[in-house]
């Protein structure tokens, strides 16, 4: 009981610090009567990303012994790993794909607003934005949303469908414009239930970062050769 509240309290902590992360480079240039009003586009995403490695250092130091392991593992049966991974990475791609046909064909909505915002942010800081949506991000997200997830819930369905929800909403609640916008939740949904389905059946989050940022890298490589940035 003691073991499991402490993992509860340790995505509480995660979870709060994921919610607040621009702190960490807020709050010091504040100290510092940095004018935060003042701050370019640029410097904004260049602190979120800094924000981003001191989130990722402290889940490193909280998991480390578990990471130790897991790497050694993934190392080990790195084929067999890849092999899984590739396959429920494709059935949520096909799925979040899916997904997104249905909605843009029976809904108003042609592109999630999600993908907006990460599309101007690619236009005015490629770069920045290439690094943090194909490195800082998976690894945080992997680590909150299905390790420390997957420590809360043992049933395996309940904690598949219950991350693959809870990445969805992410993905769509601090950038929604109408109650449409929420059916999002789904394809974003079904591509987090996919990696949380790996991470349960293989018991090793290294393989649901290596294909995240594969996800990730490739999508956001597309994009800033498609707009020619």
């Amino acid at each position: 009981m003691i073991e499991r509240l402490k993992k509860i309290g340790i995505f509480i902590l995660l979870f709060i610090l994921f919610l607040y992360n621009d702190l960490f480079y807020l709050v010091p240039l504040k100290l510092l009567n940095v004018n935060l009003k003042t701050l370019s586009y640029k410097a904004s995403l260049l602190g979120s990303l800094i924000a981003s490695l001191i989130l990722i250092v402290i889940i490193v130091i909280i998991y480390r012994k578990y990471l130790i392991e897991k790497l050694k593992d993934y190392i080990k049966h790195f084929s067999e790993y890849f092999d899984f991974g590739m396959k429920w990475w494709v059935v949520g791609l096909f799925a979040m794909m899916t997904l997104n046909l249905l909605i843009t064909n029976l809904t108003p909505l042609k592109e999630a607003t999600n993908e907006v915002l990460v599309d101007n942010m690619l236009k005015k800081a490629p770069l920045i934005s290439f690094l943090s949506a194909t490195f800082t991000a998976p690894i945080i997200e992997e680590m909150i949303f299905r390790k420390s997830f997957a420590d809360i819930f043992h049933n395996k369905w309940v904690m598949v469908v219950a991350s693959g929800l809870l990445f969805g909403l992410l993905h769509v609640i601090f950038s929604f414009k109408s109650a449409l916008d929420f059916l999002y939740v789904l394809p974003y949904g079904a591509l987090g239930s996919s990696f949380a389905y790996v991470l349960k059946e293989k018991d090793n989050v290294l393989i649901t970062i290596t294909f995240h940022m594969l996800h990730n890298g490739i999508l956001t490589l597309l994009s800033i050769l498609t707009m020619g940035v």
